[in-house]
C-alpha cells in the first residue's frame, strides 16, 4: 500500500511538472494567422487596390485563351459557320483569331511578369516592416518565437496575437509604394470581330 501511495505521489508530481513545462512552453510561443494578416492588414489591402486593374486584365486574358475560353468557343462557332461563309472567309477569320490568341498569350506573359515584380516590391516592404513588429511583440510578451497558425498542429488559448500583430503592422506600414506601369490595359487584345465589348 505504501509503495502504491509513493507511486501515485510520483505520478502526480510528474503530471504537475508536465503541466508546468507545457504552460511555460506555450507562454513562449505566439501564433499569428498569416491568412488573416494578408486579408486585413492595410499594406496588403493597399497593394490589392493598386493592382486591381492589372489583376482584372490578367483574369480577362486567361479567360480569353484558356481551354474552353473565348478563343476556343469562337473557333468552334467559326467551324459551324464554315459552310455558310465559305472557305476563304473561314480561313481569314481563323487567322485573325489565331493572331489574337498569340497576342493575348504574349500580353498575359508580360502582365504576369509585371504583377510578380510589383508583388516582390511590396513583399520587400512588408518584410522590412514585419521585422520590428516581430521583435517588439517577442519582447513585450517575453516569448521566444512567433509561429504561423497554418504550421501549428495544436493551439493553446491566449497565445494568438494576430489582431495585435495587424495593428502594429498597420502602424509600421499603412501602404506600399510600387512602380505601377503607365497603363495596365495597353496589352489587352482588341475584342475579336463579332464579340461585343462589355
Amino acid at each position: 500500500m505504501g509503495n502504491m501511495m509513493k507511486s501515485l505521489r510520483i505520478a502526480v508530481i510528474a503530471l504537475m511538472t508536465a503541466v508546468g513545462v507545457t504552460g511555460a512552453v506555450s507562454a513562449q510561443i505566439l501564433i499569428v494567422d498569416d491568412d488573416r494578416v494578408e486579408r486585413e492588414a492595410l499594406a496588403y489591402k493597399d497593394f490589392n487596390l493598386q493592382t486591381n486593374e492589372l489583376r482584372n486584365n490578367i483574369l480577362q486574358l486567361r479567360q480569353f485563351i484558356t481551354r474552353g475560353g473565348v478563343v476556343e468557343q469562337q473557333l468552334a462557332d467559326l467551324e459551324k459557320r464554315k459552310s455558310i461563309i465559305g472557305n476563304d472567309k473561314y480561313e481569314e477569320e481563323k487567322r485573325k483569331l489565331e493572331g489574337q490568341y498569340i497576342q493575348a498569350q504574349n500580353a498575359l506573359s508580360q502582365l504576369e511578369y509585371t504583377f510578380d515584380k510589383l508583388r516582390q516590391e511590396a513583399m520587400v516592404q512588408v518584410e522590412r516592416a514585419r521585422q520590428p513588429v516581430i521583435r517588439s511583440l517577442l519582447q513585450e510578451r517575453k516569448a521566444q518565437v512567433i509561429m504561423l497558425k497554418r504550421l501549428v498542429l495544436g493551439s493553446a488559448s491566449g497565445i494568438d496575437i494576430t489582431t495585435e500583430f495587424i495593428e502594429k503592422l498597420n502602424a509600421e506600414l499603412p501602404n506600399v509604394t510600387i512602380s505601377m506601369p503607365q497603363k495596365a490595359d495597353d496589352a489587352k487584345p482588341a475584342a475579336p470581330q463579332g464579340e461585343k465589348k462589355q
